[in-house]
């Protein structure tokens, strides 16, 4: 005997990639750590306060866009997996990177940070 439930309603959704800005990038390519800090030093080097930041790469580790993924406070900055994924999914990104500063200047990773990589990583 079947229970007579309600119909669940489901949303329609759009999804939408807004370009803001752009930036010229001189090497081109993302294929060591300096050339990502190269590449993310004019969104987090002179910043008061922590900032996440996310790399969208195409096949050739060319950046294709870059995201503040969100702004903390002096010594964190919260961010969810989902949160970082989600614009290189909308942008067709292979592969991303990701950083983020320490206005405090300690450049000690801490153990916040090693976890968070790792829960990245998975």
């Amino acid at each position: 005997m079947k229970i007579n439930q309600p119909r669940k309603r489901v949303a329609i959704v759009s999804l939408e990639l807004v370009k803001e800005a752009s930036t010229f990038y001189a090497a081109r390519t993302c294929t060591s750590p300096q050339a990502v800090y190269e590449l993310f030093a004019p969104f987090i080097e002179t910043k008061d306060r922590e900032h996440l930041v996310v790399a969208g790469l195409n096949v050739k580790n060319e950046p294709t866009a870059i995201q503040v993924v969100h702004i903390g406070t002096i010594n964190q900055s919260l961010a969810f997996p989902r949160d970082i994924l989600k614009m290189a999914l909308l942008s067709n990104s292979v592969s991303i990177c990701v950083g983020h500063n320490h206005p405090s200047g300690s450049v000690t990773a801490l153990l916040a940070d090693i976890e968070f990589t790792a829960k990245l990583e998975k």
